[in-house]
């Protein structure tokens, strides 16, 4: 009987060691993909013709069998070109996953980069250089002559231009009549780069455009230059 309790007592621990030399084989081994997720869409979704796609700010994640996660960047993107009206989705693939990103692509003249305004009057300055003036005190639709220009390679106050034609007064309270040249804007910068200036209507009054520093450097960057070619 006791050798029978000896016998059963050393199958047991040979099963144990067994046991244990499984676990320790299956924590030694490389976890499995099991999932790829977009954590974070990409910043940037809207883009003027001829603009590339870019993934800044997008997040893709690998989830493997450990529960770990491991941000992966090696995927593959469909649109590395210059971008037409026709693309509507950029398509994001790793192995096997694949990601669709809508995007909207737009004309230059049709893409506001940034606007100016005093809360009843706006200054809007389009990716083609052209500018429009409306609101309560007066409209000066496109197209016209007036434009605008940012060239990071200049001196930092002189980088944004506004040219604007002023608009003449006319007999009594008719309608003005816009010059036929514009003329440039005197833009103000204070002590936060916020910016500012005003707009003679008609010779009777100003409108006066005003743009936060942390609203307009988010747009007019080192790294671009309006119009856009």
């Amino acid at each position: 009987m006791k050798k029978t309790a000896t016998k059963i007592a050393a199958v047991v621990l040979a099963l144990i060691s067994l046991l244990s030399l499984a676990l320790i084989a299956g924590c030694g081994s490389e976890p499995e993909l099991i999932d790829v997720q977009m954590m974070m869409p990409p910043d940037k979704v809207e883009y003027v013709i001829g603009e590339k796609f870019d993934k800044s700010g997008m997040v893709i994640t690998a989830v493997y069998s450990d529960g770990t996660r491991k941000e992966i960047t090696d995927y593959t993107i469909d649109k590395t070109g210059a971008l037409t009206k026709d693309d509507k989705v950029v398509t994001i693939t790793y192995g096997e996953y694949r990601f669709e990103q809508p995007i909207t692509v737009i004309a230059a003249g049709d893409k506001i980069v940034i606007t100016l305004a005093n809360g009843v009057d706006r200054c809007e300055l389009y990716a083609d250089g052209t500018v429009q003036l409306a609101g309560g005190g007066g409209s000066l639709m496109k197209p016209n002559v007036a434009h605008w220009s940012w060239d990071p390679t200049k001196p930092e106050k002189e980088r944004l231009e506004i040219w604007i034609p002023l608009v003449t007064p006319a007999v009594g309270w008719g309608p003005g009549t816009p010059d036929s040249e514009p003329t440039k804007m005197e833009l103000e910068y204070d002590e936060q780069n916020s910016i500012q200036f005003a707009y003679m209507l008609a010779g009777r009054w100003q409108m006066h455009y005003f743009i936060q520093y942390k609203v307009w450097s988010q747009a007019l960057t080192a790294d671009v230059t309006y119009p856009l070619a």
